[in-house]
């Protein structure tokens, strides 16, 4: 009978799913693993923080659609990535994190590093599970990494002891799994023909993060053509949802409840495509009207007519059951015309000259870069300023400040996102937001990870003095505020950003945004781009 060591396994699991790459940081719980992985074909990326190996493997797995494999250390590291992980599972990115455990033989003595591990992680997860033998471990690999990629996706969670690295097993088997998941109601064209008989001007289709990618976009601007419908971006849609040029796209919802209670108030029916219409505040109403119909279409039955009551709840593989919806609707194989970019009257709301003028230096940036290129927000008081940029711009890869609410998120998942596509990612962020992991920076300086980092800087939390004034009904210029201020001294985000191994360049020159840009785009790492921002 054959056998193998639990480290060997490791290195059988690595090669059976392809997978290139192992993101972490690692501690002493880990050094079995990485031994393994260090026999492996696989490369270990190596981050400096345990929520940017999240965030960054996070990136990679939204471009790959394969779930990123993550080694943190025992109940430290964990906790270190847990508000990552947190972000990754409300936006339905597989994961799998392997956590290192304490030698199992040694754990009835509450050692240190010895921890409750599953139920720290269970909060974070759509499933956690600690291996208590070698035994196990084959599957335990195997039910992991394909559960991450089931629907609903999101990180799954394994704690393997160190000492079952070196114990041998029979137990030894791993068959790369095709899932086959391409799967249409059988009643869509009763789907069809509820949607055909909505009046019209009153059909609005809002679109989830289960969209994702080109081809999904252009399935949603087909159906809204043949129905003459109008098409949101859901809030908080963590990715591209829909081709902002389609003429009938009407922007993003509102993030409160009111707000869109009122926007949707104005529809008879609204095909919802994914998880839910998220919201960010509760303000008095509920977000969806009593009398609004609902038709929604999930990949998961768990996400069907969870937060609201559907009319028609319809369970099927996302793409495959848009396509087969669009084809029975009649619908073009080839999706509208797009608007053309109205440039005048972007350059018209953020002119060069005014209280604002460093808006006309965001949109120079962007009007730099390709329009397929990921944009990315997070969290700063410009969030709303670069997303209505670049949704005018037609820019169709926008990455929005994560559900989980965590800071942190964005700066990784522009490197995982450089990592998986070879292409950089133009990342926007606060100069406070970015503290959270600007030591996503060295990985991408060692690695040479193309990726281009836009840093405002203010030196304050911008965004909370905003919402303090609106909640307390208060201006800016009239509010004492405690804590949310960080000078006396100023935090230097260019010694910052060079300690790490970024590049970088202020960009405060209208004229020399476009060398900028140029250098950035030559460069085959992280460069720091830093924009002052006006009082």
């Amino acid at each position: 009978m054959t056998t193998r060591t639990g480290g060997e396994l490791i290195q059988d699991f690595l090669e059976t799913y392809d997978i290139p790459f192992v993101f972490g940081n690692p501690g002493t719980t880990e050094t079995t693993f990485l031994a393994a992985v260090a026999a492996s074909k696989a490369t270990y990326v190596l981050s400096l923080h345990e929520s940017s190996a999240v965030g960054i493997a996070a990136g990679y797995a939204l471009i790959t659609g394969k779930p990123g494999i993550v080694s943190l250390h025992t109940y430290p590291g964990l906790a270190n990535g847990m508000f990552n992980m947190r972000n990754a599972l409300m936006s339905g990115v597989p994961l799998l994190v392997i956590n290192g455990q304490q030698d199992s033989r040694f754990l009835i003595h509450n050692p240190v590093l010895g921890a409750p591990n599953v139920q720290l992680a269970e909060t974070a997860t759509k499933y956690a599970y600690e291996v208590t033998r070698t035994d196990d471990l084959a599957i335990a690999l195997q039910r992991g990494y394909l559960h991450a990629r089931l629907q609903p996706t999101g990180p799954v969670f394994l704690s393997i002891p160190m000492n079952f690295m070196l114990e041998e097993t029979a137990h030894t088997a791993f068959k790369k799994t095709r899932i086959i998941e391409d799967a249409v109601p059988r009643a869509i064209g009763e789907v069809a023909g509820a949607l055909k008989v909505v009046p019209a001007g009153k059909l609005a289709i809002v679109a989830d993060y289960a969209v994702g990618a080109a081809h999904g976009i252009d399935a949603v601007s087909r159906i809204a053509s043949a129905l003459g419908a109008d098409i949101y971006a859901a809030p908080f849609h963590v990715q591209g949802t829909v081709d902002p040029l389609h003429p009938n796209f009407r922007g993003q919802l509102p993030p409160t409840t009111t707000a869109i209670n009122q926007t949707l108030g104005r529809y008879h029916t609204m095909l919802l495509v994914g998880e839910k219409v998220d919201s960010f505040t509760y303000d008095g109403l509920q977000a969806l009207p009593p009398d609004l119909q609902v038709i929604q279409i999930a990949p998961a039955a768990s996400q069907l007519g969870f937060d609201f009551p559907c009319d028609m709840a319809v369970l099927g593989d996302i793409h495959a059951t848009l396509d087969a919806l669009a084809a029975a609707l009649g619908g073009e194989t080839q999706p509208a015309v797009p608007r053309a970019v109205d440039e005048a009257a972007l350059d018209a709301k953020y002119p060069a000259s005014g209280a604002r003028a460093s808006d006309a230096l965001i949109l120079a940036v962007l009007r730099h870069l390709d329009p397929g290129t990921h944009i990315i927000t997070e969290g700063s008081s410009e969030d709303a300023i670069v997303q209505d940029m670049a949704v005018r711009l037609g820019f169709r890869n926008v990455h929005f400040s994560p559900r989980g609410g965590g800071l942190g998120w964005a700066m990784p998942l522009g490197v995982g996102i450089g990592l998986a596509s070879g292409k950089h990612a133009a990342c926007f962020v606060g100069d406070g937001g970015s503290l959270f992991s600007i030591h996503a920076l060295w990985t991408a300086a060692k690695y040479s990870i193309p990726s281009i980092f836009i840093c405002f800087v203010n030196n304050e939390y911008r965004l909370l003095k905003d919402l303090w004034c609106n909640v307390m009904g208060t201006t800016i210029a009239t509010t004492h505020f405690v804590g949310l201020d960080f000078t006396d001294p100023n935090v230097d985000m260019r010694k910052i950003a060079e300690g790490f191994g970024a590049r970088v360049e202020t960009i405060d020159d209208l004229q020399g945004v476009g060398d900028v840009l140029s250098r950035a785009l030559a460069h085959q790492g992280p460069s720091f781009l830093i924009i002052d921002r006006e009082p």
